[in-house]
């Protein structure tokens, strides 16, 4: 349920519920502002205190799957509208190896490449044409700091961000940082793409000196100095536009956003939420909870008219509409859909066009499964090496990373 600071979405969603009650009778819903807690849950499922529907982030599905701990409703979600035009990607974070579905998406993100369209201009680049691979990111980022003396790119570094950030950009080489031996998730850090992503951070530090002198700073110091024009690119989700405006004053004239660049592989890390199902449900209420959940976290998805009418009420509450998202649907169900949005939009569309173009050919990688967290943190500490002393070796730092996260993956997988 939306918070109370969000009148006209806390009210769109009751009155939702009472549409929803109304044309199914038979069916009760009982909102919940319970949020995902993997402390609680496992006591809270045998204890019968579960709700019957839940939402948890993208990482957890694939654990709760193989412990038996949510519930199968392929054949429920086969018989909904619009099945068969499902962006798999969208799903696949709750479909096993069978390619049964466990859950279904209610909010993805697929982090990008922002960039400043002023500062491209003033560098000579083309702001419609903004870098596709980390090579032209490379040569992007050097002039703008040749032409502005600003940093062409930036990095965080600190509470995690670091880390968080260079798993994507690791996934775009072809690896990860995580992978399973002996039916266990143990650290990649010593394969090959997550040393070269690391590598291209201390190159792009330390031989074109295009990232300026701030290197211990998490992603939201980055993002408010991105606001301030004082960045020409940086990693974020296209969502990040909202803070842009709502709370760092940005103008929305200079940001612009493109699918994260590649390096061997086109890929990025996918985040967000996941609707799943109490494995203790009945068979009535586990196909009311799946009815409820497309009526109410998919339909706007492909419904042009729901979309349009969700677009008037974000409008009014002063949310931006328009900003991209991760697709649910396929092209032939989401073109309609996001041109209903749109007639609302509150952002410079334009500005957004890289990213949903590039985005449709990507992979999505989901974030780490097992102490993602514990991770980012480990890489954190590599990451603010490589940029802050010349002398670090990218491979005896994710050596020092890896001896920090395995006492954390061990006890996670106890």
């Amino acid at each position: 349920m939306p918070p109370t600071t969000q009148e006209a979405s806390r009210k769109e969603f009751t009155d939702r519920v009472a549409a929803f009650e109304r044309a199914n009778p038979d069916i009760d819903i009982k909102p919940s502002e319970a949020v995902w807690d993997p402390k609680t849950f496992t006591a809270r499922l045998a204890g019968g205190q579960l709700e019957t529907a839940f939402i948890v982030p993208l990482t957890e599905p694939q654990g709760l799957i193989k412990r038996g701990q949510i519930a199968d409703i392929t054949d429920d979600v086969k018989a909904l509208p619009n099945a068969d035009q499902f962006d798999r990607r969208a799903l696949a974070p709750g479909t096993d190896a069978d390619g049964r579905m466990y859950g279904l998406p209610t909010s993805e993100f697929a982090l990008s490449l922002i960039y400043n369209r002023e500062l491209f201009d003033k560098a000579g680049l083309d702001p419609d044409n903004p870098p596709k691979t980390w090579a032209e990111v490379r040569e992007a980022a050097k002039k703008i700091s040749e032409k502005t003396g600003l940093p062409g790119y930036a990095h965080p570094a600190t509470n995690n961000t670091g880390g968080w950030t260079l798993t994507a950009m690791t996934y775009t080489y072809g690896g990860r940082a995580e992978k399973e031996e002996g039916g266990k998730q143990v650290a990649a850090f010593n394969d090959a793409p997550m040393r070269e992503a690391l590598q291209w951070l201390k190159d792009v530090r330390w031989k074109d000196n295009s990232i300026g002198t701030q290197h211990l700073r998490d992603a939201a110091e980055i993002y408010k100095s991105f606001s301030a024009g004082r960045i020409g690119m940086t990693m974020a989700t296209p969502s990040v536009f909202d803070e842009h405006i709502t709370k760092y004053n940005g103008d929305p004239k200079i940001f612009g956003v493109t699918a994260l660049p590649s390096a061997t592989h086109s890929a990025t890390l996918l985040g967000g939420k996941m609707a799943v199902i109490n494995p203790k449900a009945s068979d009535a209420e586990r196909k009311a909870a799946v009815k409820w959940i497309d009526y109410y976290y998919l339909r706007y998805k492909y419904d042009p008219k729901e979309a349009e009418a969700r677009a008037k009420t974000k409008a009014v509450d002063g949310v931006p509409v328009g900003t991209p998202y991760v697709p649910f649907y396929q092209p032939a169900v989401d073109g309609a859909v996001r041109e209903a949005t749109n007639k609302h939009a509150t952002v410079p569309l334009r500005n957004f066009e890289p990213y949903l173009q590039g985005v449709q050919e990507q992979e999505f990688v989901t974030e780490p499964s097992v102490a993602a967290q514990d991770l980012y943190a480990a890489l954190d500490s590599a990451v603010a090496a490589v940029l802050t002393r010349k002398s670090a070796d990218p491979q005896a730092e994710l050596d020092k990373a890896e001896k920090k996260v395995v006492p954390a993956l061990e006890r996670a997988q106890r």
